[in-house]
């Protein structure tokens, strides 16, 4: 049996010198006299000889093709093939045996262009390099076949254009039963469907890959095969209805979507939340002899991006549902009094200061969309008073975030809300909007946005005034855990509809916001790739515990460091006291803490790590040299994202609220407050270490009901239109 060549060993770069510089051996140099950058890892010519055809490294393209026509005792030469340049304009390029930092590697001929397509599984390849793999993949890639397999792992490349045919009913059809593992997501989910059939034992699919590359989708394909494969709905001649069951699973995706993905920089539905879907099994009715079809479903979900809900960058939007509503406020169903007349009032997302800098993707259809949201509502089992209810917590979270503040004329350490900011012909002020529709009275919601009060030593209560950073950070709080609580009454909703049999078997699929590295990362991104790292831990382990057994089987002599390793990586970001997160918490306490405070202690403790590191000249600025790829994070505003200031007061206030909906929100959170003194940081909590802990729960699950599953694979998936391989090859090594 072949098995995957391990990801070739991760060099650190050497250090500057004074001139700038590194103090690197020599490199390969072209006979016109420059310099070609070096790639990471060390390998000359030695044993190639004249003609032989070679890949070269190459720090754009990753591997550029060549041909050998000069072999020395001490160096090759190698002349560049290019199809797009003449061969004289072709540059020879020489590299030394020993000391250089240009890589050569054979290159096989004979599977070029169409000859790549006969390899479904690149474990086949001849020559077993990443130049090799890469190459396969490209061919494959341009004649149209964007799924290949490396063992049990799919890899597939986002063409982001529909591909005719390639999930038809037909297409379907022809992997229902299929023995053999094909190069399809619906191979993968038959294989999944095959195990819960032939052994009635639990699977797991796990869907990777950086953002935008297409997991959401790929998510919505299994469950769409794993809906009608078990209805029968696309194999046999008559076809059978879809169960109830059945019906509201496929239609649970529009209203996920809408409430938890967002269009980001590179993607225009890109999911801000992880979801970890159990699709249970059983025999239809419980008759003997029947076939196996969904009989229920549990939907958990993880890290929701709440603070989306404030702000995004530039070019992105918020939450989708907020832009569905406010398009087609003209055309909802009938609402009562109070969600249509505050609709009415809103000329537009210009309205909205947490809106602002949105820009909509012209593959966005807000009026469609938000029809197949209510559509999906009702599915569900969605009233008409209950989607009132949800519209009215939308429009809730929207005012709350226009509510401004001021320095009073006679303190200026306390802060008053501005009474007129965001007011128009239309719309009162966004304090006497938001408190409206949360069930409050004015002066109620702005005595707990402005004051705060403290139980002292004994019994007495002091009562304080907020800064107007801390009503603002306690009303961005506000709005973030109003959204969550909407977002997780909705899932609850979902689940309670199609219901959950305990016992029952169930294909598990795992879909998780992929790594990400915009030009400028924030805390946002510093926690989705941490929850990147711990799920390349369980992967690298998974491979590892495999490969062990096959090479033990197969007497085949290997080392553990052969193996791909992150554990370094995990310990910098989570151990405590000294990671990166727990760093990060310890900072929200401290009397005076910035961001620009915790960023120096990071440097100060972790310069000498492998995996962390500084840019010169960028002061606010540190990096993480993660498993996929270095990431420079930006640390303005880390520690206002991390702390939580929803005071006690604050929930208590609203869980008084005249609206049961909002009551009901914050009624267990008021009766867990606790009646402590909070001296230091009122009603501060650190964000990060609750999705820290939601980070653990989500590996203990898909680890808990991993026991005695027989199949698992993971799909890695790239986004690209043009083949990047660079992109191809971080999915590779991970």
């Amino acid at each position: 049996m072949l098995r995957p060549v391990p990801p070739l060993p991760r060099k650190e770069p050497k250090a500057a010198s004074a001139n700038g510089t590194g103090s690197a051996a020599p490199s390969a140099t072209r006979r016109n006299g420059s310099t070609r950058l070096p790639s990471k890892a060390e390998t000359g010519g030695r044993g190639l000889e004249i003609g032989a055809a070679v890949w070269v490294s190459d720090p754009s393209q990753v591997w550029t093709a060549g041909e050998v026509t000069q072999s020395t005792s001490s160096h090759v030469v190698v002349k560049l093939v290019s199809a797009d340049s003449p061969e004289d304009d072709l540059e020879d390029l020489e590299v030394p045996h020993t000391g250089g930092k240009v890589r050569l590697l054979r290159r096989d001929t004979t599977i070029v262009d169409a000859a790549a397509l006969q390899y479904d599984d690149l474990t086949n390849v001849p020559e077993l390099h990443e130049a090799a793999l890469l190459q396969a993949i490209a061919d494959r890639f341009q004649r149209g076949r964007i799924y290949t397999l490396t063992g049990p792992v799919l890899l597939a490349v986002n063409p982001f254009r529909h591909m005719p045919g390639l999930y038809s009913p037909e297409m379907l059809r022809s992997f229902v039963s299929a023995e053999k593992l094909q190069p399809h997501i619906f191979s993968i989910a038959n294989r999944a469907y095959q195990g819960i059939l032939d052994h009635d034992e639990s699977q797991t699919v796990l869907v990777s890959g950086e953002s935008g590359a297409g997991k959401t989708e790929t998510t919505k394909f299994v469950m769409h095969f794993l809906a009608l494969t078990g209805a029968e709905a696309v194999v046999s001649e008559g076809e059978k209805p879809l169960s109830r069951v059945e019906r509201q699973v496929l239609r649970s995706n529009p209203l996920l979507e809408a409430f938890g993905n967002a269009q980001t920089l590179r993607n225009h539905n890109s999911s801000r939340f992880g979801k970890y879907i159990e699709l249970q099994f059983g025999l239809e009715d419980g008759l003997p002899g029947s076939k196996k079809r969904l009989i229920g479903t549990r939907i958990r979900t993880y890290l929701l991006e709440t603070v989306r809900v404030i702000d995004h960058q530039p070019g992105e939007r918020s939450f989708h549902i907020f832009y569905q509503a406010l398009a087609t406020s003209a055309h909802l169903p009938e609402l009562d009094g109070m969600v249509r007349e505050h609709l009415g009032k809103i000329e537009g997302i210009s309205c909205f200061k947490n809106l602002g800098n949105s820009r909509c993707s012209e593959l966005l259809d807000d009026t469609g969309d938000f029809q197949a949201t209510l559509a999906a509502m009702q599915t569900m089992g969605f009233h008409a008073h209950e989607i009132a209810d949800v519209l009215r917590a939308v429009l809730a979270v929207l005012h709350v975030g226009n509510i401004e503040f001021t320095v009073p004329a006679k303190n200026s350490e306390a802060s008053e809300v501005l009474p007129s900011a965001g007011a128009s012909e239309d719309l009162k002020a966004p304090l006497d909007e938001a408190s409206e529709l949360l069930g409050l009275s004015g002066t109620q919601l702005a005595e707990v946005l402005c004051y705060r009060t403290m139980q002292a030593p004994g019994e007495q209560v002091i009562r304080m005034g907020n800064t107007t950073k801390q009503a603002a950070e306690c009303r961005d709080a506000l709005g973030r855990y109003l959204y969550h609580a909407l977002f997780k009454h909705i899932v609850e909703k979902t689940n309670a509809s199609i219901g959950f049999k305990p016992e029952a078997t169930f294909c598990g699929v795992l879909d998780i916001f992929g790594f990400e590295f915009f030009k400028v990362n924030s805390f946002e991104q510093l926690c989705i790739n941490f929850t990147n790292e711990l799920l390349q831990q369980y992967f690298n382990n998974f491979i590892f515990e495999n490969e062990t057994i096959l090479y033990q089987e197969e007497g085949v002599p290997w080392q553990d460091e052969d193996f791909p390793d992150n554990t370094g990586i995990v310990k910098l970001l989570q151990s405590s006291p000294s990671g990166i997160f727990p760093m990060l918490d310890e900072e929200c306490f401290v009397i005076g803490g910035t961001s620009g405070s915790w960023h120096r202690k990071l440097i100060q403790t972790h310069q000498n790590h492998p995996s962390f590191g500084v840019v010169k000249l960028q002061n606010s600025t540190f990096i993480v040299r993660h498993f996929a790829g270095p990431v420079t994070y930006t640390v303005d505003g880390f520690l206002e994202k991390n702390r939580d200031r929803l005071s006690q007061d604050l929930v208590r206030c609203l869980a008084g609220s005249d609206w049961p909906f909002v009551r009901n929100c914050f009624k267990d959170s008021a009766e867990n407050s606790v009646s402590r003194a909070e001296l230091i940081e009122p009603g501060c909590r650190a964000q990060g270490s609750s999705d820290a802990n939601q980070i653990d729960a989500l590996v203990e699950a898909v680890d808990t009901k991993a026991d005695g599953i027989t199949f698992k694979t993971f799909c890695a998936f790239l986004e690209q239109s043009d083949l990047d391989a660079h992109a191809v090859l971080r999915a590779l090594e991970s």
